[in-house]
C-alpha cells in the first residue's frame, strides 16, 4: 500500500498499496543486455576508473525512503510523537443500513467507477504523478519526497489498524458486495488509500500550492473509490483523510524530509 510502489527503473516488487508502486512512465535507466559467451566484454583491456563512486541517482527511491523511519518515529510536535498525539474515533458499529448503503453504491457507482478502482488498487500513488504531470526522470526529487511520504504513511497505517485489529471488512459481513479486486489482508479502520493519499495530498499541497484543491479533491477520489468497490465503510475513509492530514506536521521534523524537500523545490521553480 505505502511504500513499495515502483517504477520502470527499478523497486523491489509490487504490493497493493505502499511504496513500490511503479511509474509506467518512469525514468531512462541501465537496461540488461545477452552477453556473448564466447567473448565476453570482461576480455576486453579497458583500464578500471578506481576511483568512480555510487552516483546520487543510483539510489534506488524505494530502499532509500526507508531511511526516513527512524526518523519519523522519533519526530515530536510540542512533546508527542505523532502516535501519541492521534486519537482514533471508536469505529461505528456495523448497522444494516451501513450495508445497504455499499449495496446501493455497489449496483448505482461501481461499473462507471470500476476502471479507477483496479488501476488505484495497486500503485494508486502514481495518480499523484498524473495529476502533476510528472515522473521519475522529470521531477526525481519530488518523486522521492513521495516515496519518503509514503514510507511514513504505511507505517502509520499499519500501527493504527492495530489499535482495532478485529475491524471487519464490509465484504465480511456481506459477502454479496463481492469487491472486484483482492481484500487487503489487514483490518478495515482506518483506510489506508485514503489514509496514504490524503498525506501525500497535504505535503504536496505545499510544494505546489497551485494544485492544493485538485491534490485534495484527489485523495477524497481514490478513498470513496474504496468504499465504492465494497472494501471500506464509510468512516473508514474519512477517518484515514483526517489522519493523513495530520500526520504533515510530524515528517516535516524529518531530516532526510526537510533535505528533500528543499531539493524537490528546485524542481519546481
Amino acid at each position: 500500500m505505502g511504500a513499495n510502489w515502483f517504477d520502470a527503473v527499478g523497486g523491489n516488487g509490487l504490493s497493493p498499496m505502499g511504496a513500490n508502486w511503479a511509474d509506467s512512465a518512469g525514468a531512462l535507466g541501465p537496461q540488461v543486455f545477452a552477453m556473448r559467451a564466447d567473448h565476453p566484454l570482461a576480455e576486453i583491456p579497458v583500464p578500471a576508473n578506481l576511483t568512480a563512486t555510487f552516483r546520487a541517482s543510483d539510489w534506488d527511491p524505494d530502499l532509500l525512503a526507508l531511511a526516513i523511519m527512524p526518523q519519523f518515529m522519533k519526530a515530536k510536535v510540542g512533546t508527542k510523537t505523532w502516535d501519541a498525539a492521534i486519537a482514533l474515533p471508536g469505529p461505528a458499529a456495523i448497522t444494516q443500513a451501513m450495508i445497504d448503503d455499499l449495496l446501493i453504491l455497489a449496483i448505482t457507482e461501481r461499473p462507471d467507477a470500476l476502471s479507477e478502482i483496479v488501476q488505484q488498487n495497486q500503485n494508486f500513488q502514481t495518480s499523484w504523478l498524473q495529476l502533476l504531470n510528472i515522473s521519475r526522470a522529470s521531477h526525481p526529487q519530488t518523486y522521492l519526497l513521495m516515496k519518503l511520504i509514503a514510507r511514513c504513511g504505511e507505517l502509520a497505517m499499519m500501527m493504527l489498524k492495530l489499535r482495532n485489529p478485529t475491524r471487519p471488512r464490509p465484504s465480511q459481513v456481506c459477502p454479496m458486495l463481492y469487491p472486484p479486486v483482492p481484500v487487503p489482508g489487514h483490518a478495515s479502520y482506518p483506510a489506508g488509500h485514503a489514509l496514504i493519499g490524503s498525506f501525500t495530498s497535504a505535503c504536496l499541497a505545499e510544494l505546489v500550492p497551485a494544485h492544493a484543491q485538485a491534490l485534495e479533491a484527489l485523495a477524497a477520489r481514490v478513498g470513496f473509490n474504496r468504499v465504492i468497490a465494497g472494501l471500506h465503510f464509510r468512516q473508514d475513509v474519512d477517518v484515514g483523510l483526517q489522519v493523513g492530514q495530520q500526520l504533515k506536521p510530524f515528517i516535516k521534523q524529518c531530516q532526510l524530509y526537510k533535505d528533500t524537500l528543499v531539493a524537490a523545490q528546485a524542481e519546481w521553480v
